[in-house]
C-alpha cells in the first residue's frame, strides 16, 4: 500500500470514528475527540469509551441469559414425548415456544446497540497501537472500522486486526523481550464470537417449528447452544475490552513517562 493511500485510509477512518462519536453523542461524556491533521499520531485515551462499551456488553450478557432460560424452556417441553413420539404438543409448548422470537429479538437489538461503541473503541486501539509502535500493524486504521461490515471478511480480518494492536500494546515491546504478546483472551473471544455466528446460520436454515414438536425441540436445541456462545463471547469481549485498555494507557505512560 502506498503511502498515499495508507494517509487516505487513515483520514476516512478517523471521519467515521469522529462522526460517529458526534452521532452518538460520546463528546457529552467527556471522552476525548480525535485531533485533526496529525491526529492519529496522537494517543487517545480509551476509558470512558470502554466503560460504555463494558456496560452495553453487561446488557448483551443479561439478553443472552434471558433468551438461554426461555430456550431451556422450550427444549424441556418439547422433549416431552407422548407414546406414540413427538406428534402432540406438551401444554405450555406453544407459549415457549412464542417467547423465542421476542428473546432472540432483545438479543439481537443488544448486539446492534453494542456494535458501534465497539467499534469506535476498535478502532480508537489501533490509532493507539501506531502510537506505541509504528508501523507494527498491516493494515490502516480505517480498516478497523470497514472490515466489520464485509460477510466472511468480518469473521477473520478484524481477528487479524486485534491480533496487531494486541502486540503493539505489550510493553516492553515482544521483538525486545523474545516472547510474544498474549492471546488467549483474543483467541477464546474471537472463537466464541464467530462460533455463535456460524451456529446461528446454521439455526435460520432448520425447518421452522410450526406444529412439529420434534423440529420445535431440535430448533431450542441449537438457540441453546447459541445462547451460551453469545453469553461466552459477551463476557469474554468485556474481559478483553478491559485487558487491551489497561495496556495500551499503561504501555502510553510507560512512554511518556
Amino acid at each position: 500500500m502506498s503511502g498515499s493511500s495508507r494517509r487516505s485510509g487513515e483520514d476516512e477512518g478517523d471521519d467515521w470514528a469522529k462522526g460517529f462519536e458526534t452521532y452518538a453523542g460520546l463528546d457529552t461524556l467527556g471522552l476525548p475527540r480525535a485531533a485533526g491533521a496529525g491526529g492519529a499520531h496522537r494517543f487517545r485515551p480509551l476509558r470512558g469509551l470502554a466503560l460504555t462499551v463494558g456496560v452495553l456488553l453487561l446488557l448483551a450478557a443479561a439478553a443472552a441469559v434471558h433468551g438461554l432460560f426461555v430456550d431451556v424452556d422450550a427444549f424441556r417441553l418439547s422433549g416431552l414425548s407422548t407414546p406414540g413420539g413427538h406428534t402432540a404438543a406438551p401444554n405450555g409448548l406453544d407459549a415457549a415456544v412464542d417467547r423465542e422470537g421476542p428473546a432472540s429479538s432483545l438479543q439481537l437489538w443488544a448486539m446492534a446497540a453494542t456494535a458501534g461503541f465497539f467499534i469506535a473503541w476498535f478502532h480508537r486501539t489501533r490509532t493507539n497501537a501506531e502510537v506505541l509502535d509504528p508501523g507494527s500493524c498491516s493494515t490502516g486504521p480505517g480498516w478497523a472500522i470497514g472490515v466489520w461490515f464485509v460477510p466472511l471478511v468480518n469473521l477473520v480480518m478484524p481477528w487479524l486486526i486485534a491480533r496487531d494492536v494486541t502486540r503493539a500494546s505489550v510493553r516492553p515491546a515482544p521483538a525486545h523481550t523474545g516472547r510474544g504478546a498474549p492471546f488467549a483472551l483474543l483467541n477464546a473471544w474471537w472463537l466464541a464470537w464467530v462460533a455463535s455466528k456460524v451456529l446461528a446460520l446454521i439455526g435460520s436454515r432448520l425447518p421452522a417449528a410450526g406444529a412439529d414438536v420434534a423440529a420445535a425441540h431440535r430448533g431450542a436445541g441449537v438457540m441453546i447452544a447459541i445462547d451460551v456462545l453469545n453469553l461466552a463471547a459477551a463476557v469474554l469481549a468485556i474481559l478483553y475490552v478491559r485487558q487491551l485498555t489497561y495496556r495500551q494507557e499503561r504501555a502510553s505512560a510507560g512512554a511518556t513517562g
